[in-house]
């Protein structure tokens, strides 16, 4: 189900992550419905607002979406010291950014990810779920970083469950600069807006970390990477993609 009434920078004041006006409990708001319609298309009912609450937690989420799609990733819970730290973590970074601090506050289950190749992972298959492996409690600028990148799939997964931004049907398939093969057009934006999001965390909160001048320069050069992809793949993208797109191309072009 999409809104048509306006496109996503109207209807919700710009763009997660990018715009302090954004308005994400509008946003919530207007997912919560759509989820709640998912659910309950043999019976419309009108829902309570305790209801739409209901599906913004991260099970029913995941519940309702498997309506849909239905996805396995094998994890098992974080340990106690794991958990603590990942929420110390959200908790440091919703204080240094507070124009992020809604954005941090979305309901997410973190799991412990076993994976040889990955930090962390998400999948729009599975709605406020962060997979996080072993790797990436590593260090603080290393946590810091896994959890921005992945709530900022989140957040474009939260979108795109009511605007789509690559056309429906899209069967175009790209590499990402990280030689990650198979990615849609819709993925190859998430990954720019990963790449925009976290160079303003190095930029702004990791400055004392000796992997800093190293660490913009990777994200200059895989966010220049991506707009290359895009800019050839412009015609999978919907209006809202397009505006996303561009939006993300003037943040990069910045110093």
């Amino acid at each position: 189900m999409a809104l048509t009434r306006a496109g996503v920078a109207a209807e919700f004041g710009g763009w997660p992550f990018l715009d302090p006006g954004f308005r994400s409990r509008r946003l919530l708001a207007a997912a919560a419905c759509v989820r709640w319609a998912r659910q309950h298309t043999a019976t419309p009912t009108r829902p309570t607002p305790a209801q739409l609450s209901t599906v913004l937690g991260p099970g029913e989420a995941a519940r309702i979406r498997r309506l849909d799609l239905h996805l396995d990733l094998p994890a098992d819970p974080l340990t106690l010291y794991q958990q603590a730290q990942a929420d110390d973590a959200m908790t440091g970074l919703a204080a240094a950014f507070p124009d992020w601090a809604p954005l941090l506050a979305l309901p997410i289950r973190f799991l412990r990810l076993d994976d040889d190749h990955a930090l962390s992972a998400s999948a729009f298959a599975i709605p406020q779920h962060v997979y996080l492996a072993d790797p990436a409690f590593a260090d603080t600028a290393t946590l810091d970083e896994q959890l921005v990148h992945e709530l900022c799939h989140q957040w474009l997964y939260l979108v795109e469950e009511l605007h789509p931004l690559h056309h429906p049907g899209c069967q175009r398939r790209l590499t990402l600069p990280s030689g990650t093969p198979n990615r849609s057009v819709a993925e190859v934006l998430g990954a720019l807006h990963v790449a925009v999001t976290v160079h303003r965390l190095w930029q702004e909160r990791l400055n004392d970390d000796p992997r800093r001048p190293t660490r913009l320069t990777q994200l200059n050069a895989y966010a220049a990477g991506c707009t290359a992809l895009l800019t050839v793949a412009a015609d999978c993208l919907t209006p809202d993609g397009r505006d996303l797109a561009h939006r993300l191309q003037q943040h990069a072009d910045q110093p």
